[in-house]
């Protein structure tokens, strides 16, 4: 919860700010992902709809595009449900901070047009900069679940299924509430 991350209009926010202990769901990808990230925050959003203890979980949007996605980030996240929030954070911080929690990002500059993307494992996008140069962000597809004292809990894994996932969350935090 020590990492300073960043809303719309560039304010350092923790996440101990917005998960107010609640439980929370982090998910790293970035606006401009074109299929993935939509189909999993759409995801996200069914899986909340399923649930009994939705009241007590907190959706955190975290972008690992702060250059593109700062300014967006809330716009982007209400597509699927106004209650999630939208953050990012400075280069260094992202890293340190998927360090810690054992998700794997890292942007690659490529000359590339043609980039064979494999959706099912989610490891390559191909985005387009001003300049033409391509670059690839790699992370992690994975649900983070957090509990309220911000302790990694568990990584809920593709493929994402609504019913099993509120299933799933639901007796974690019946459980361990």
């Amino acid at each position: 919860g020590k990492f300073p991350l960043i809303d719309d209009g560039r304010n350092i926010v923790l996440l101990s700010d917005v998960a107010k202990d609640k439980w929370s769901i982090l998910y790293f990808g970035y606006a401009s992902c074109p299929d993935v990230c939509p189909t999993d925050l759409a995801t996200l959003n069914q899986t909340l709809g399923l649930m009994e203890e939705a009241n007590k979980l907190q959706v955190v949007f975290v972008s690992v595009d702060p250059k593109r996605d700062v300014g967006n980030l809330n716009a982007f996240v209400g597509r699927f449900n106004t209650g999630f929030i939208g953050l990012s954070a400075e280069e260094e911080v992202l890293a340190a901070m998927t360090k810690s929690l054992g998700v794997y990002h890292e942007v690659e500059k490529t000359k590339q047009r043609a980039l064979t993307e494999n959706h099912s494992q989610h490891k390559s996008m191909k985005m387009t900069m001003k300049k033409n140069v391509n670059y690839l962000i790699n992370h992690t597809a994975s649900y983070l679940l957090l509990n309220p004292n911000l302790e990694l809990i568990g990584l809920l894994t593709n493929p994402h299924r609504a019913p099993k996932m509120a299933k799933a969350l639901d007796l974690i935090i019946e459980t361990l509430d």
